[in-house]
């Protein structure tokens, strides 16, 4: 295969194309230890040494250095590592060792998730932000389904912080209160009768 190009990135990367295909990102050192350059020959024997000892080994540490920072859904890990560089074939293996060994595992990081935004968000507002993430609905569903998971306290600290300064003897604002917190997810009957409450 023939290196078509070599295209240095701002973070001293080298990204290398063979036959105007994209195959992996080295650093100067590395591209003067395989004598890559623009030009040159390089065999499927040598891109597969480099894939499987250098691009692997550095993304797999990459993705275990940032798990140890923060969770990460399987979609979100994999668009990071492309982002990084690391080509679509290199990061599904890595992908799949960190499934293997549990690194990652989303139904731990939609439990995760919820737990930790437990009477901050709502159901509706939950769901739209891990789908966001990549995670199939029916992870979200089966975790609701099976777990009990209330929209009170989540609601009563919006609102409350959501009315202050408002005249709830006011109609027009009592109908801007209740279209806002509606259009959130929240049931009608919760909104009315907490505004009943209040009232």
């Amino acid at each position: 295969m023939l290196i078509s190009k070599i295209t240095k990135t701002a973070s001293k990367k080298y990204k290398i194309f063979g036959d105007n295909e994209y195959l992996f990102f080295l650093y100067g050192n590395e591209l003067r230890k395989y004598n890559i350059h623009e030009g040159s020959d390089i065999s499927d024997a040598l891109i597969e040494d480099i894939n499987n000892n250098v691009i692997y080994k550095r993304g797999k540490e990459r993705a275990l250095f940032l798990l140890e920072r923060q969770p990460y859904s399987v979609f979100n890990m994999r668009h990071k590592l492309i982002s990084a560089g690391y080509n679509e074939g290199i990061t599904d293996t890595i992908i799949d060792f960190l499934i293997r060994y549990n690194y990652l595992n989303d139904a731990s990081y939609v439990s995760m998730y919820i737990e930790s935004n437990q009477g901050k968000k709502n159901k509706r507002q939950i769901t739209y932000n891990l789908i966001s993430k990549g995670i199939d609905r029916r992870i979200i569903d089966d975790y609701f389904d099976n777990n009990a998971y209330s929209d009170d306290d989540c609601f009563i600290r919006q609102y409350n912080k959501y009315i202050k300064g408002k005249d709830l003897g006011d109609p027009i604002t009592r109908q801007k209160i209740f279209r806002y917190f509606y259009s959130k997810g929240f049931s009608v009957s919760l909104i009315n009768q907490t505004m009943n409450n209040y009232e």
